[in-house]
């Protein structure tokens, strides 16, 4: 198989889709990018419409081939947000909106799914806990509220890479990394759960709308002609579906053999390695299918990270991020701080109930003091999350995302932590890297999963203030665990008037 001399990569991500073009040498030679709008609504609702999707795949190609040459591009790799619920047609067009990764309303259903199935068989057979945010609590809330959508569907689909290769070849298929998130994989055997369990929760139609499992990286299709016309592309390239954003991101940061740990900080985020066994779910850890079959990713994800600091930019009316972070920066520490559950939390616990929180407000707090306790918190939750994943030690943590962009915050990462951060050299770009890398080990091309990177900075920690931030740490592990009752309370009491004001199909 002659290795084709370019490839374009598409990165659906949870706020846009981004284009880019690469050699097979894993050079940029240009990106683009289209976003699209978010739907959130009382009780969790977080929802998304892959037409956006779409539309922002065929943006981004245009904004592409503006000053690039696409006629020459030989292969096509996917990657995007995974755990996604995606209902499509008979025209492959979805017949409601995409139920979020980070959408919890499935509460309810979610305890109705463990304790039928059982916990400990549920963790042995998928390798994680099932809750609110699982595709099986969610298939559950649909099969109680929408059951029309279910008899209407012709496919399930797992994430939005699944729905793009559905697009471009006219195949539905998804990746063992995406699906290892959604409750609906057998982990070790990669196969999806027997259709006795489905039966057990009442799905026994969900059995036959499940898509073919592959490894990430394999070949789904080729592009269909109309669809080329449509995108500017050859026709009849091999489109091929790579790992979650998550494992792509692994492997673009160099991290798909086993020993590195990186941290990804987008909207969302997570910490995550490559490892020969499963992580430990009692941490809020997350055990996901390596593109290797003997490897897994372990990961420890934050549901809301960069999107804590959007919110408040939002909130504040400011245009960027550079202004409001500096002045922050330039703030001296202050006993003010800010847990990072906008949405709810996945890792180092489990809560759909807990809330993003100011604690230590005072009447001289201004507003840099908010923006840096929110930058603060935020590093806190990730070495949360990192104490979770592992307790061996590390010298090293490579940060990667549209948050690894501020070196103020970097800068910030490496005091809170106390170890030596470093940035890669174009770190935006590690998901559409492994994507193509995924894509290369499936063709041959490649021998293994291990990719060169470039650091373009290091910061290593200022230890003039490690005795603050230690003591501030330790306040920080304190106070969610003060607060989950009364995070739960709060929850409850927003379903209560939620399901006394809107009827149960807008939930």
């Amino acid at each position: 198989m002659r290795p084709p001399r370019t490839y374009l990569a598409f990165d659906l991500g949870t706020t846009s889709t981004k284009a880019a073009l690469l050699t097979r040498e894993h050079e940029l030679l240009g990106s683009a990018s289209a976003s699209y709008p978010t739907r959130q609504a009382a009780g969790g609702v977080v929802e998304q419409d892959a037409r956006e999707w779409w539309r922002a795949v065929r943006e981004s190609c245009q904004a592409l081939r503006e000053n690039h040459d696409l006629a020459r591009v030989g292969a096509i790799a996917l990657t995007g947000q995974m755990q996604d619920l995606i209902l499509t047609g008979e025209d492959h067009q979805p017949l409601r909106p995409v139920i979020l990764y980070s959408d919890t309303r499935a509460k309810e259903e979610a305890q109705t799914v463990v304790s039928t199935l059982g916990a400990d068989r549920l963790k042995a057979l998928t390798g994680n806990e099932q809750d609110a945010g699982s595709l099986l609590a969610k298939l559950q809330w649909l099969a109680r509220f929408e059951p029309e959508m279910l008899r209407s569907s012709r496919q399930l689909l797992f994430g939005s890479a699944d729905y793009a290769a559905l697009k471009m070849t006219g195949q539905a298929a998804t990746d063992s990394t995406t699906a290892a998130t959604t409750g609906l994989m057998e982990l070790d055997r990669r196969r999806p759960l027997e259709p006795a369990m489905l039966e057990e929760l009442g799905l026994a139609e969900v059995t036959s709308l499940l898509p073919p499992i592959r490894s990430g990286g394999g070949e789904v299709g080729r592009l269909r002609e109309r669809v080329a016309t449509e995108l500017g592309l050859p026709a009849n390239i091999p489109v091929h579906h790579g790992p979650g954003d998550a494992g792509a991101a692994t492997l673009g940061a160099g991290a798909g053999v086993i020993g590195p740990v990186y941290a990804y900080l987008g909207t969302s985020g997570w910490v995550a390695f490559s490892a020969s066994e499963r992580a430990d779910p009692e941490q809020g850890a997350i055990t996901l299918a390596h593109p290797h079959p003997e490897r897994t990713i372990q990961v420890a994800p934050l549901l809301t990270a960069g999107g804590n600091l959007a919110w408040l930019r939002d909130l504040f009316g400011d245009e960027d991020y550079g202004e409001p972070i500096a002045e922050a920066l330039e703030r001296p520490p202050a006993p003010l701080l800010y847990l990072p559950y906008l949405n709810g939390e996945r890792s180092p616990f489990r809560d759909p109930h807990a809330r993003g929180t100011f604690v230590g407000l005072e009447g001289g707090t201004q507003k840099a003091d908010l923006y840096r306790a929110v930058l603060e918190g935020v590093a806190y939750g990730y070495r949360h999350a990192l104490e979770a994943l592992t307790r061996a030690p590390f010298t090293q943590l490579t940060l990667t995302g549209g948050g690894a962009r501020s070196a103020g915050w970097c800068q910030l990462f490496a005091d809170l932590l106390g170890t030596t951060v470093t940035v890669l050299e174009d770190a935006e770009n590690v998901g559409v890297r492994g994507a193509v890398l995924a894509a290369q080990v499936t063709r041959g091309e490649l021998s293994d999963y291990r990719l060169p990177v470039k650091h373009s900075q290091i910061f290593q920690p200022d230890k003039t203030l490690s005795g603050w931030f230690e003591r501030q740490y330790a306040v920080f592990r304190d106070l969610y665990p003060a607060l989950r009752s009364t995070f739960a309370r709060l929850g409850s009491s927003s379903e209560s008037l939620l399901g006394s004001q809107v009827s149960p199909s807008r939930r």
